[in-house]
């Protein structure tokens, strides 16, 4: 193999190029250049790097010595064919698997369908860009073949329902490949540009991911490169973590040099610091982020890294106000403690990260029947009325008391509105009444998560409208004791005939605020 070349830096702004002979270079960006070793042109278009795409990058403690960032072209065949043109290998033989198709590509190589010939099933086989019948020249490097052989050996060792299988590690004249586990759906990255994720999509999707984290760190091992183009989504909601190629032990204290996607790489990384369990948590963040918006939390400028450094320091992460009602309060929170600038402000360790997932996701779909939510009602109609009962009764026991002094009968009178307001006031604070706690229901919106308190205080006023009108009745003495309570009877009969009527035993509130009662099934 031959040792890297260099030439003299030039004064501007340059990046750090590696050709396909071998040699590095440094180029302006803007005007590109020749290598002096093969005489081959670097077009500027070369040199605009792909923030998006999985690089290695050297770091120094001294952000002032911090290296250019290292770009790979694809080498040249000695047929005259790049690795850039995959399709070139369909047909050919890996071991015992046979390339069928091209599925796309990963940070450290091609990834292929491909026909397993010894079980007769399909699998996902994973090639270095170099591909093979490369020459002396533009054969794999060591750091290649060495990252695509850590990728292998990292996944093997985790056995995980949401981390994708590795079956098999081999090379082929001299190149590396794996088999691993075919996904039937997407990557998340698709699903994020197409812009059909809802919360109750998010949510499951995030909680898989921690899990297959929480279960590699128990295994001493940290990811490095979490971002969505290598998370795979099944056609049945099944989440799986792949491209181990940047991982490292957990336990491993060296600094420096490192992988991962600049985009979704932690500030810290970027001035020397080791990765962590709380830099992985941060390219989680910048995942979750980008679903919930479809766009990233910090856009990073610059070909080095101490121009991303910059970008971090000088962009604030955007957070709307007021928050989407179709995510809970609790999500912003999350996100905002993941994507923290400073790694101690983030989760401590997945336990506590998942413990905040769980509760954060959409509540249950089961729609809750007729009869449940009629006992709820009644309860929750009956303890307000009989809460104002001893005021009604105290009223007519002191009646000749009271008509003698009008001012304490009008604080007297007042008390009647007690029992209704407590009963607001504690659904404004915890979203639920005693009736439907008793009956193991709750509210959701449209989306499946609590409603802001806002719309659950508006609802819960139309909902207890009956009791509220026979407040005021009672307080300007408008109707005898009859009279009173058929109001909050008529009211209580109309609602059970809508719900009794409607689908899903809605009811009109329900209508006016976009909302629907479900099994609480926590």
């Amino acid at each position: 193999m031959n040792e890297p070349k260099s030439q003299p830096v030039h004064p501007e702004s340059t990046v750090l190029y590696r050709c396909s002979c071998g040699a590095q270079l440094r180029l302006r960006p803007s005007a590109g250049g020749t290598c002096f070793e093969c005489k081959k042109d670097v077009s500027p278009k070369v040199l605009q790097h792909d923030l998006a795409l999985t690089m290695t990058i050297q770091t120094a403690v001294d952000p002032s010595q911090i290296e250019r960032l290292q770009i790979d072209l694809a080498p040249t065949r000695a047929d005259g064919t790049t690795s850039e043109d995959p399709d070139f290998l369909i047909g050919r033989t890996f071991g015992h698997f046979e390339i069928v198709a091209t599925l796309g590509s990963g940070g450290m190589g091609q990834v292929y369908r491909a026909l397993d010939k010894s079980l007769q099933r399909y699998v996902a086989v994973k090639i270095l860009r170099s591909g093979i019948g490369s020459t002396a020249i533009t054969s794999s490097s060591e750091s290649e073949i060495d990252a695509l052989l850590q990728e292998a050996v990292s996944q093997a060792r985790v056995t995980h329902p949401n981390i994708v299988t590795i079956y098999y590690v081999g090379k082929q004249d001299g190149d590396p490949f794996l088999a691993m586990e075919l996904i039937s759906g997407n990557p998340l990255s698709k699903l994020i540009e197409a812009r059909k994720l809802t919360f109750s999509h998010i949510a499951p999707i995030a909680i898989q991911i921690a899990r297959a984290l929480q279960f590699s760190h128990q295994l001493d091992i940290i990811h490095g490169d979490i971002k969505p183009s290598n998370i795979l989504v099944q056609t049945n909601g099944l989440t799986k973590l792949s491209d181990f190629g940047m991982a490292r032990s957990a336990s491993d204290d060296q600094t420096g040099r490192f992988g991962g996607t600049p985009n979704y790489l932690a500030p810290e990384l970027l001035t020397g610091s080791k990765p962590t369990i709380q830099s992985d948590m941060y390219a989680l963040g910048v995942t979750l982020y980008e679903m919930t918006f479809g766009k990233l939390p910090v856009v990073l400028s610059g070909h080095t890294v101490a121009d991303w450094i910059e970008s971090h320091d000088n962009q604030d992460i955007y957070i709307p106000s007021p928050w989407p009602e179709n995510f809970p309060e609790s999500w912003r929170d999350l996100i905002i403690r993941l994507l923290a600038q400073d790694p101690a402000d983030r989760f401590g360790n997945y336990e506590e990260l998942l413990e905040t997932l769980e509760k954060t996701k959409p509540e249950s779909r089961i729609i809750a029947r007729r009869t449940p939510r009629l006992i709820a009602a009644v309860v929750d109609w009956l303890s307000v009325l009989l809460l104002m009962a001893p005021v009604q009764l105290a009223m007519g026991i002191f009646d000749t008391y009271f008509s003698q002094h009008v001012v304490v009968e009008f604080f007297v009178r007042l008390t009647d509105f007690v029992p209704i307001t407590i009963y607001t006031v504690a659904l404004f604070f915890w979203r639920q009444s005693i009736g439907r706690s008793l009956m193991h229901v709750r509210v959701v919106n449209q989306y499946g998560l609590v409603p802001s308190r806002n719309t659950m205080v508006l609802r819960s006023l139309f909902r207890m409208c009956g009791p509220w009108f026979a407040c005021v009745l009672i307080f300007f003495d408008a109707g005898s004791v009859n009279s009173i309570l058929v109001v909050p009877v008529v009211c209580l009969l109309l609602d059970i005939a809508f719900m009794m009527i409607y689908e899903n035993a809605r009811t009109l509130h329900d209508l006016i605020f976009g909302t629907r009662v479900v099994l609480d099934t926590d």
